[in-house]
């Protein structure tokens, strides 16, 4: 633990490495806490969204990587180490993984008679998935590197990406109502852990002065180009949902616009689309470190709540006190686990390149 705490904080800082650390305690003394008191819908939602959205961080911004050297996109080259560092939380994010599918009969109803198969193909595919991940970085970061087959573990990587991601939306977000599937979140939630890598990769860039003015742009114009595209999505979920009026389908949308889930649809919508959408819109916002980096959190923010709201409603725990406490904590402990993770391979690599 001193050796990643050491990692983490040559990274991001002692005191963000000290905070990560506490989180984690929080966390999982939440979580435990939480299962002890009976609050058990509340404890496996939380980790479920703090899953989606942190694993699918990571496997975003790994995915980022892969798209930049797939289409020669050499204007990336500084923040690259950034997006790969991002493979760091693939061995936490399956212990995580597990921990829910051992718990998988309280949350997810398919579960119940087919729990065997859910678990099988949710380790074996998220393990090829790391795998590919894993390979690609190995591979692209390796001196004197074949960039020809960096390229093509780029590509595998990206199909990986897009099919096991849909996989966890199938299990962890469609499985948990008994309402019929809407078909585009399997795209929807990709496409969000794509731009949630994104945002990450630019706000560390900006806090930390990795990019310059022209490189902030850069990045600037492609968060724009991604919160139409997540944007464009979500209206694709609406829409045909509105127009058809099935008492079935509307039910999902209902429930997250009524009652408490409404500020937080609210606040998704500001700070995903509309908040970031004004402020990129200049491209002197956009050169800036302070108005980027405000831009990317806000992002990332949002579509932390989004994940939340994808699960929790579907799952109706308890509006109290207690359950935001144990949302919080939960949240808290796996964003610990994330910086730890993360620092400590953006440490680890940027020791090698300037070695080399």
């Amino acid at each position: 633990m001193t050796a990643l705490l050491d990692r983490c904080s040559a990274a991001f800082g002692r005191t963000v490495a000290r905070l990560a650390v506490a989180g984690v305690v929080l966390g999982a003394a939440a979580f435990a806490l939480a299962l002890l008191a009976g609050r058990s819908a509340a404890a496996m939602g939380a980790l479920d969204a703090s899953f989606l959205f942190f694993a699918g961080l990571s496997a975003g911004g790994v995915a980022l990587g892969a798209a930049v050297r797939v289409a020669h996109g050499r204007w990336a080259g500084p923040v690259l180490p950034i997006a790969d560092a991002s493979v760091g939380f693939f061995g936490p994010a399956l212990a995580v993984l597990a921990v829910l599918l051992l718990g998988a009969r309280s949350f997810i109803p398919a579960a119940a008679g087919h729990l065997g198969a859910l678990v099988l193909r949710q380790i074996a595919l998220t393990a090829v998935l790391f795998v590919a991940g894993r390979t690609f970085v190995a591979r692209a970061r390796a001196p004197g590197a074949d960039e020809a087959r960096g390229r093509a573990s780029g590509v595998a990587y990206l199909l990986c990406y897009a099919v096991v991601l849909s996989v966890w939306a199938g299990d962890l977000v469609m499985g948990l109502s008994a309402s019929p599937p809407a078909t585009v979140i399997p795209a929807y939630y990709f496409l969000g852990a794509f731009l949630s890598g994104l945002a990450w990769v630019a706000l560390v860039a900006s806090l930390r002065g990795t990019s310059g003015p022209d490189l902030r742009h850069d990045l600037g114009k492609l968060l724009f180009a991604f919160i139409v595209v997540w944007t464009y999505l979500l209206w694709a979920l609406f829409l045909p949902t509105w127009y058809a009026n099935v008492p079935e389908e509307s039910e999902q949308l209902l429930r997250r616009w009524h009652g408490g889930y409404r500020p937080m649809t609210t606040f998704v919508l500001v700070a995903v689309f509309a908040w970031p959408f004004w402020l990129l819109f200049s491209e002197r916002f956009k050169r800036r470190r302070a108005t980027l980096a405000v831009g990317a959190a806000t992002i990332l923010l949002g579509l932390l709540a989004e994940r939340f709201l994808l699960v929790l409603p579907s799952l109706q725990p308890a509006a109290a006190l207690g359950s935001l406490a144990v949302f919080a904590g939960v949240a808290t402990g796996v964003a610990g686990l994330f910086l730890l993770s993360v620092g400590a391979r953006l440490a680890s690599i940027e020791a090698g390149d300037a070695a080399a």
